[in-house]
């Protein structure tokens, strides 16, 4: 019996040690968060363009009134802001704290966006349906199944922002909004959604040269060799987590880890927040 209660204290506390070490790493990441840097080359451009994607903030703060954040974005002195949704959290209906970072943000580079599902369930849920019209006046230009052409010196960026679920796409107009679009062969396309498995089958197919998308937080648990433990749409140890990936037509998609959490439980775990940032750059 006495082997057996050694043993059984030398688990508990295993047990604690590890409950504590997620605890302390899962308070550090509320206020921490990595920037990562992503090369990209195109004979499209003719000089370096700098990319700054804040998503799935979730209505966090990064210092008082998001300044760490806002002061880093500024230092990084980037060409556009794009933010593929999830700002806000579905149920908190004090999001005073994005619509500031967004003005802050816009002041700093042109900021395009789409919706994320937490903005979705809150416009056709909750009936907020001042929230896409608060996060315009603020600064935010949405592209709502929409393209609009970006001049950066002497590049054209042409923006493609499509709406929709992983089992929405057709629904939310998507389908018929890319099956429409003109994309420009001599801009540099970026197409931007926020849930990444959209990217295929769905989307891979249309002639765009960059993805960005957010939503799966990194796959919540990032295990070592393996990735990314869980996302809603693909379960676990899904494809899209976070990172560069290579589509069917040889396109590079960016997904962000993001920057928050939309409920304190899961916790991240070996996962850092992240604001990501992509130059893109001529061959």
């Amino acid at each position: 019996m006495r082997k057996f209660f050694r043993v059984l204290i030398v688990l508990v506390l295993i047990l604690a040690i590890i409950t504590a070490a997620v605890y302390f790493y899962s308070q550090y990441t509320q206020t921490h968060y990595l920037i990562r840097f992503y090369q990209e080359t195109s004979g499209k451009v003719s000089d370096n363009i700098r990319i700054a994607v804040v998503s799935d903030i979730h209505n966090r703060e990064y210092g008082e009134n998001n300044e760490t954040l806002i002061s880093d974005i500024r230092a990084l002195k980037p060409d556009l802001i794009l933010i593929p949704g999830d700002m806000v959290i579905r149920e908190q209906d004090d999001y005073r704290p994005m619509l500031n970072l967004v003005s802050s943000l816009s002041g700093i580079a042109p900021c395009y966006g789409v919706l994320g599902n937490h903005e979705s369930e809150r416009i056709y849920y909750r009936d907020d349906q001042e929230l896409p019209g608060k996060f315009r006046d603020a600064g935010l230009k949405l592209l709502r199944n929409a393209t609009e052409e970006v001049r950066i010196g002497n590049d054209v960026i042409q923006l493609i922002g499509v709406e929709g679920s992983a089992h929405g796409f057709e629904a939310y107009g998507g389908r018929e909004f890319m099956d429409k679009t003109v994309i420009n062969p001599s801009a540099y396309s970026i197409l931007m959604t926020h849930v990444p498995i959209l990217f295929e089958p769905q989307l891979a197919g249309y002639d765009f040269d960059l993805g960005i998308a957010g939503h799966v937080h990194g796959g919540i648990v990032n295990l070592p060799f393996a990735g990314g433990l869980y996302s809603d749409e693909e379960g676990f140890f899904p494809r899209f987590t976070a990172g560069e990936y290579t589509l069917q037509n040889q396109q590079k998609l960016i997904v962000s880890a993001g920057l928050g959490d939309s409920k304190p439980f899961p916790p991240r775990i070996n996962n850092m927040p992240e604001l990501v940032v992509i130059d893109i750059d001529r061959y």
